[in-house]
């Protein structure tokens, strides 16, 4: 069955027996123009320092040949020093148009948001499991959107799934970042026949779960974008974590009667001396084991 021709139910039964399914023509024209509008005079020109998906670092823009970012914006839901930037955003994550998907999809009346990045030039993400890093608990119910803020033409470097990875479990308990990203990597590279990166048009939507393994092909033409917005979501009464840890007692911010995570604060001193903290001890099982517990404490006391 094309993507095109799915709705209502049929997303949820292609979703769960493929692990992502592509909602086409969902979010209007106008939310993304005025969105893509707004990047384009405060965004891109700005000379702060944002936090960045692919280099988990605080960076000011760097740009293409061709003019595009090439670094991934993190949380761009809580760019709180670009308030109009940021309510546009939301006005998409939240949209009806979103919403009623994410129902179908999942069977879920309500969704809240954990996290949310924004792609200009092609930041080459290597395959990998969302689960590593957020999920449900239990696992496997949460869900990522990736929206397209314009045609994505082949040779921009695609987003890819490889349907039916969800059900792929190559994590252990003590095992470190590095080894597991290896496992997947030749897992990718076995199933490279299986890989399908979708002609995603502007509007288009691609929902995929947290187990599904994806990523981003290489880019041929340096000149291309491949401008979107990606959101995580989970159904509301489910807890959130990974698959290694619980995190109940994470604080909710509300937009409109939605709720939202930020895990990432905007960039000051502090922000950047706890991440590269954090990034000191990621790859290593026990320290980041003693720094959950360290943060589930700190924040119980307050």
């Amino acid at each position: 069955m094309a993507d095109a021709e799915k709705s209502g139910s049929q997303l949820h039964d292609y979703y769960q027996e493929n692990g992502y399914v592509v909602v086409p023509s969902l979010i209007p024209n106008e939310k993304i123009d005025a969105l893509v509008t707004r990047y384009e005079s405060e965004i891109v020109p700005s000379n702060a320092k944002f936090f960045r998906q692919n280099t988990n670092a605080y960076e000011a823009n760097r740009l293409t040949p061709a003019g595009h970012v090439i670094q991934s914006l993190l949380d761009v839901h809580n760019l709180k020093s670009f308030p109009e930037f940021r309510e546009l955003a939301l006005d998409i994550y939240f949209s009806k148009e979103i919403l009623s998907a994410l129902t179908e999809v999942t069977n879920s009346s309500e969704h809240n948001l954990m996290q949310s990045m924004l792609f200009d030039a092609n930041a080459a993400t290597i395959p990998h499991q969302d689960w590593w890093y957020l999920d449900s608990v239990p696992n496997g119910h949460l869900l990522g959107a990736w929206i397209a803020l314009e045609d994505i033409y082949e040779d921009a470097g695609r987003f890819y799934v490889i349907p039916g990875s969800q059900q792929l479990h190559l994590h252990k308990a003590k095992m470190a970042h590095s080894e597991w990203l290896v496992l997947i990597k030749q897992y990718f590279d076995e199933n490279i026949d299986k890989i399908h990166a979708p002609a995603l048009k502007k509007g288009d939507v691609l929902f995929w779960n947290s187990g599904t393994v994806h990523g981003a092909l290489p880019t041929q033409n340096p000149t291309r974008s491949r401008r979107s917005l990606t959101g995580h979501y989970m159904p509301a009464d489910l807890t959130y974590g990974n698959i290694f840890t619980s995190k109940p007692w994470i604080k909710y911010e509300d937009y409109q009667g939605h709720k939202y995570f930020a895990n990432q604060p905007e960039y000051s001193l502090k922000a950047d001396l706890v991440t590269r903290l954090k990034l000191a001890v990621y790859d290593s099982p026990m320290l980041m084991k003693l720094a959950r517990k360290l943060q589930k404490k700190s924040i119980s006391q307050f």
